[in-house]
């Protein structure tokens, strides 16, 4: 028999907010059921558990929501977190550029290819910010999840110039053959997150139904302070950061033990 004080309506509804009727989502018969249906359903005491731990999940959701929403009040951490946005792009963009010039007059593939990624990845941080200055969270998230691609795209560079080398001389087909996300995740050192890309890919990739909490004008779907991708845009540049710092050595001239500007 069914629980006592389990109501089909009041599953449904915690099921909704749960994320268990995602839009694209075919359970739509299930929303629309009549009452006798559900409780017929209702019946099996498994349900009934299911809608305990669903609510269980939702209230620790609701939360977190709720404590990283007060965090990001603080205006000075608020302000830290743009500052970072805007320096490192404008840190990598005087290096991209200093690096490309040396890299063309050697003409040197795997120089040219890091300098070429750098400044690929400068441009997308400078463009999330404007975006993100202009309240266009959505657009602003399809550059985010791009600039993670060039974040693996250096920290491979990183760990070897043949990466960099292949890259830059690589046709379409090649591209898609060894530098598609995926394929960089797998050959990478450093251990990439793949369920944190789709997330940014749900977000900022094809249109999905999930980016509507993005957009500007319905604050009602958006349970989380726009704060928080200035927050997620700062911890991705820091991480951008970190690889192409870690890259130097095999691509800065001035790090070469044999650079007279390194001698005593």
């Amino acid at each position: 028999m069914a629980a006592a004080g389990f109501e089909p309506r009041r599953f449904v509804a915690e099921l909704r907010d749960a994320g268990g009727f995602a839009m694209e989502d075919a359970a739509r018969p299930i929303r629309d059921a009549p009452d006798e249906a559900l409780l017929q359903v209702a019946r099996d005491d498994r349900v009934a558990e299911t809608w305990i731990s669903l609510s269980a999940m939702a209230a620790a959701k609701a939360a977190f929501v709720d404590a990283l929403n007060e965090g990001l009040l603080d205006e000075e951490a608020q302000s830290l977190r743009e500052r970072v946005a805007r320096e490192v792009p404008r840190t990598l963009a005087a290096n991209g550029q200093r690096l490309s010039i040396h890299h063309h007059l050697d003409w040197d593939a795997a120089g040219i290819g890091f300098a070429t990624a750098t400044e690929m990845t400068v441009e997308l941080g400078e463009g999330a910010v404007l975006l993100f200055e202009a309240r266009l969270w959505y657009p602003g998230a399809a550059l985010v999840r791009q600039l993670i691609e060039c974040g693996y795209l250096l920290a491979l560079m990183a760990e070897d110039r043949g990466e960099a080398k292949t890259w830059m001389t690589s046709t379409h087909a090649g591209v898609v053959k060894r530098f598609l996300p995926r394929h960089m995740r797998e050959r990478a050192a450093r251990g990439f997150r793949a369920a944190e890309y789709q997330t940014h890919c749900d977000l900022g990739g094809h249109p999905n139904p999930a980016g509507r909490g993005l957009l500007r004008r319905h604050d009602e779907w958006r349970p989380l302070s726009p704060r928080s991708h200035w927050l997620d845009l700062a911890q991705h540049l820091a991480e951008v950061w970190e690889e192409f710092v870690a890259a130097l050595p095999l691509y800065d001239p001035r790090m070469s033990p044999g650079n007279p500007a390194l001698q005593p």
